[in-house]
């Protein structure tokens, strides 16, 4: 097969533009090889099989890895290289600081304070948790800012009852428009002065010599798109998003025990003891009998001192938050008779209320357990083992009053409310069998000044030295294993392979396009079309043609690709050179509409999110960033 010439239509341009842009092959034609066809066939295959969901997106990467080779487009070893790339090795050590954080407590202390400020609004969810992962971003990596604020996310989406689904893409989009507060925001925009400058002294300019861009020089733009990102998912954006309700595992009480016992023994509420009520103790109150309630918590001086199960001989006093455990209409009658006044949500055990760290589980009474024949006034577990007995089931009936007096028998079944840890030692002293699998970790907070050590690390080596990200990352990870915050099997759970695979995947895609000259020709053919151009009608060509190769071309190759064209066509038309430049970097990372950016990969899993979701939302998103990168550019530059 012959290569496929196509001849351009040269007559709409002038030759001294021509010559500009390519001075090096001036008035020959574009050629279109052999090779780039097999490149814009494979892509066109990846964005059919994303779109259209056909295949799972790490198979659509481990795919890729494999036809690359089979068509020849690249070697065996270029084809696998992304499995080795920076960006890999990085999202894999941001993940696992990300689940360090999470399993000593931190995350899920920050969940608590921005469940304080936002409680259970999804538009302030959202907007806190947006500007929250804005500010790193603007000096740290979009993806380890993103991965960092992830844990914290689902954490609020668990215990706000807000769908993930509706925090994690503003979350994802946003970090990327922090990546433009400064000039060490983004990858595309820490290389951006090195690439002019050697354009600069390649071209022989003559007006002076080349002045750098100043870390604050794109700030107005960063600004006005991250705070345009916001208003556009508060006001549209969240209503495009998917509803996905919460796994059945998802809560303190799976959809099976709520179904059986949900009636009787109702959820847990947050209560308030009003300033005039006099100090009784819980076995003075007798809420069980009363009320069909089970106290399970009480805080003290304004949530400083926490009791997570109370006895009877616990004193209940003025400005005591107590969380009970009963129905509504019990509830209504404890607000009436004793004026303890419901929060909306949990705000002072906001962490305590966590799956990951408390729940309800339902225990079976074998004939070998040693509990067999007692009652649960004798066993004590409250005292022992510090679990909250909830109720009793005998055959079909439900004991909750009298749950303290029955004797337990083979084939009784206990609802008990405990920590996942003090629960599977109660398994294991007494041969008890639980219905389900004990979800919950043990929270290792004597681990999180560690955990908080790898992070410092890895900002300090990434954003201090001049050592890669993936180094960094690698450093604290080491730092993370020596320090005993987590074993190595537990790192390589924590890792999303799925994301891993289709990131992996779509790098080498990335290097095709630039070695078979595939990138080159269509940006060289948009270009050449162009006639009696003006310095805002270039920016939003550029903009335009940089967000369709950000999709595809590493945002890294899409800036090295197009700036020198981009600042030879500047120098044209009579338009500083350096903000053509500055407008293809920043572009570089306008690329909502697919999941084939690295955020937009690391957020779909746990957003559960498919392409259809990116291409309805994210092509609002798209326009919006166009609309205010080219208002900026008028207005500021």
């Amino acid at each position: 097969m012959y290569p496929l010439i196509i001849p351009m239509k040269l007559e709409t341009l002038s030759y001294n533009l021509s010559t500009l842009i390519f001075p090096e092959k001036a008035m020959d034609p574009l050629i279109l090889t052999n090779e780039m066809i097999m490149a814009f066939s494979l892509l066109g295959l990846v964005v059919i099989l994303l779109v259209f969901n056909l295949l799972r997106v790490d198979v659509v990467g481990l795919l890729v890895m494999t036809l690359l080779p089979l068509t020849g487009l690249l070697s065996g070893k270029e084809a696998i290289s992304g499995l080795g790339s920076n960006a890999v090795v990085v999202l894999i050590c941001v993940m696992v600081l990300g689940t360090s954080l999470e399993k000593t407590g931190v995350v899920g202390k920050i969940a608590q304070k921005i469940m304080q400020v936002a409680g259970t609004s999804e538009s302030r969810v959202v907007t806190l948790l947006s500007l929250t992962v804005a500010i790193p971003s603007a000096i740290m990596s979009n993806v380890g800012a993103v991965a960092l604020m992830l844990p914290a996310a689902l954490k609020v989406s668990r215990l706000s009852k807000i769908p993930a689904s509706k925090i994690i893409m503003p979350l994802g989009f946003c970090a990327n428009m922090g990546g433009n507060l400064t000039l060490v925001g983004s990858t595309p925009l820490i290389i951006l002065n090195d690439v002019m400058a050697k354009w600069w002294t390649g071209n022989g300019a003559t007006e002076g010599d080349f002045v750098p861009l100043g870390l604050f020089y794109i700030t107005p733009i960063g600004i006005a798109m991250v705070f345009g990102g916001l208003v556009f998912f508060l006001l549209i954006g969240c209503r495009l998003l998917p509803t996905l309700s919460a796994e059945e595992e998802g809560g303190v009480v799976s959809a099976k025990l709520r179904a059986l016992y949900g009636e009787e023994v109702g959820k847990g509420f947050e209560c308030i003891v009003p300033e005039n009520f006099p100090e009784q103790t819980f076995e003075q109150l007798d809420l069980r009998a009363r009320y069909k309630a089970t106290a399970l918590a009480v805080a003290k001086n304004k949530g400083r001192n926490k009791i997570m199960v109370p006895l009877g001989t616990t004193v209940v006093g003025p400005g005591d938050i107590i969380v009970v455990a009963c129905r509504e209409d019990s509830l209504q009658k404890i607000t009436s008779d004793l004026g303890w006044q419901p929060r909306e949500n949990f705000q002072t055990f906001a962490a305590e209320s966590s799956p990951e760290r408390y729940g309800v589980v339902e225990a079976i009474i074998s004939s070998r357990s040693a509990l067999n024949g007692h009652t649960m006034k004798e066993l004590a577990v409250r005292n022992l083992y510090l679990i909250n007995p909830l109720a009793i089931m005998r055959g079909n009936k439900i004991y909750i009053k009298e749950l303290v007096d029955i004797a337990l028998k083979p084939g009784d079944a206990i609802l008990l409310h405990g920590e996942w840890a003090h629960l599977r030692t109660l398994q294991e002293k007494t041969d008890i069998i639980y219905t389900e699998n004990l979800r919950g970790e043990e929270v290792r907070e004597g681990k999180a000044t560690m955990a908080l050590i790898a992070l410092a690390v890895f900002l300090a080596l990434a954003l201090g030295t001049g050592l890669s990200l993936s180094v960094a990352g690698l450093v604290s990870l080491m730092v993370i294993l020596i320090g005993k915050v987590m074993h190595i099997d537990e790192v390589y759970k924590a890792v999303e392979w799925k994301t891993i695979f289709l990131v992996a995947g779509l790098i080498p895609l990335g290097a095709a396009f630039e070695k078979t000259g595939a990138a080159d020709f269509l940006a060289k053919t948009v270009l050449l079309h162009i006639d009696n151009l003006t310095p805002m009608l270039l920016y939003f060509i550029l903009i335009v043609l940089t967000s369709f190769f950000g999709m595809f071309v590493s945002n890294v190759g899409t800036t090295v690709l197009l700036v020198p064209l981009a600042m030879n066509m500047a120098s044209q038309v009579g338009a500083d050179p350096r903000i053509a430049g500055m407008v293809v970097a920043v572009a570089s990372i306008n690329t909502f509409i697919l999941p084939t950016h690295q955020v937009n990969a690391l957020i779909m899993q746990p957003g559960g999110y498919k392409t259809t979701d990116y291409i309805r939302v994210g092509s609002g998103f798209m326009l919006l960033f166009i609309v205010i990168l080219m208002t900026m550019l008028a207005v500021f530059y």
